[in-house]
């Protein structure tokens, strides 16, 4: 019968009822260590017999490496932000590793959010942000301490790896698509002004309707990536410009935002108003909402970042990587045909 969940089981106890070395044990629960398929049989089911599990603590002092990776976000107001947490865990536990995230607040000190997580020895750190502190790379850099960013701006000399969905093109395919459904009064809504998503987005608009001989009408931005901040700022959006056609929102809670603003204001959507968002979370597919956007490759992109920083744990010397992803379209309800 299997002993009390809660009682500590040593290694010594799973060695004696497997009937093997106390060595043996600590190979057969220390990742990439070689032991016999035979032996890791014996030794595993007299832990499950036993109910043992790992120290974690002490493995991590044995092999300087606590498989911990930080996660570090200030987006937590933006459902995207939480189903990327949610494939990031799984991507981590997948291979073995455990996430500690840190919640960088307008009030937290990104000294302080690094010194906390260094203080726990985690192996590696990524960042999800569009503004990243210039300290945070810097701190890494000097710690040795891999790290990559999701979101950020892809630079050839940057000192931290990068993954990126292309925001430039993937701005030129919405106002393209906009152009294409024959809207011409077009106005932008997006993130926080110095967001390089936003700034990328924002700048290939203007520049590909330019080329199309047409101007934005109208340009907003949001203080934070918040569906109350989108339903202030589009509020005030179509209450001064009530000619506009269509709005190309630079993230998806922004355009469902947008999308309740316009129908409190008695407009439909999309025979009065045209709406494209930018991601495509889950609830843009919503019945409710069934909004146009253009893709970020999130899944892809989650890989590639744990793929980079997992390779540098175990490569030290490996340079910095900027790996630039595609988006695409999305086409629901939102725009006319």
């Amino acid at each position: 019968m299997q002993q009390n969940r809660y009682k500590h089981i040593t290694q010594k106890e799973v060695a004696d009822k497997a009937n093997v070395s106390l060595s043996a044990v600590s190979r057969a629960f220390t990742v990439g260590a070689s032991v016999s398929k035979k032996t890791r049989e014996k030794i595993e089911a007299a832990a499950n017999e036993l109910g043992y599990k790992p120290n974690m603590l002490a493995q991590s002092l044995m092999t300087n490496r606590t498989r911990l990776i930080g996660i570090i976000s200030s987006n937590f107001e933006n459902p995207a932000f939480i189903e990327v947490l949610d494939l990031i865990t799984k991507e981590l536990k997948s291979r073995n590793y455990l996430s500690l995230i840190e919640n960088l607040t307008t009030d937290s000190k990104p000294d302080v959010v690094l010194d906390t997580l260094l203080q726990y020895r985690v192996d590696g750190v990524l960042f999800l942000s569009s503004v990243l502190p210039t300290i945070f790379a810097e701190v890494c850099a000097k710690a040795k301490l891999p790290a990559a960013i999701m979101f950020g701006r892809a630079n050839l000399s940057g000192s931290i790896s990068v993954v990126t969905a292309d925001n430039y093109n993937g701005g030129k395919m919405g106002v393209e698509l906009l152009v294409a459904r024959g809207y011409k009064k077009i106005a932008f809504l997006g993130e926080p002004i110095n967001a390089t998503t936003t700034i990328d987005r924002k700048q290939s608009t203007i520049t590909t309707l330019k080329e199309n001989g047409l101007e934005l009408v109208a340009i907003e931005h949001c203080d934070t990536y918040s569906y109350d901040a989108g339903r202030t700022k589009s509020l005030e959006l179509l209450t001064n410009h009530p000619d506009i056609e269509a709005i190309f929102c630079g993230d998806d809670i922004l355009a469902i935002a947008t999308l309740d603003s316009a129908r409190e204001m008695g407009k439909r959507c999309p025979e009065d108003l045209g709406i494209l968002g930018f991601n495509d979370m889950s609830m843009a597919s919503w019945g409710a909402y069934n909004l146009s956007t253009v893709q970020q490759p999130i899944k892809e992109m989650v890989s590639a970042a744990v793929d980079i920083i997992i390779a540098r744990i175990e490569q030290p010397d490996l340079p910095t990587e900027q790996r630039l992803l595609p988006c695409k379209l999305i086409e629901r309800g939102t725009l006319k045909q």
